[in-house]
């Protein structure tokens, strides 16, 4: 359980990091309101997607 909590771990870390400075360079560029516009779509985008994808194989939707 450990070791595979760490190979979670480890891609999310480096995923956030690249997520926060795109949209810190977006909100720079722009406006705060985008930035916080592109970090919720980045972040919670694909956690949304990971989500419904693992209820759907795991039977329950």
């Amino acid at each position: 359980m450990g070791a595979g909590l760490v190979l979670v771990l480890i891609p999310l870390f480096f995923y956030l990091t690249a997520v926060v400075l795109l949209c810190v360079k977006v909100a720079d560029r722009t406006s705060p309101k985008m930035g916080w516009v592109f970090a919720v779509a980045l972040i919670f985008g694909p956690a949304a997607l990971l989500t419904v994808g693992g209820l759907y194989d795991s039977g329950v939707w």
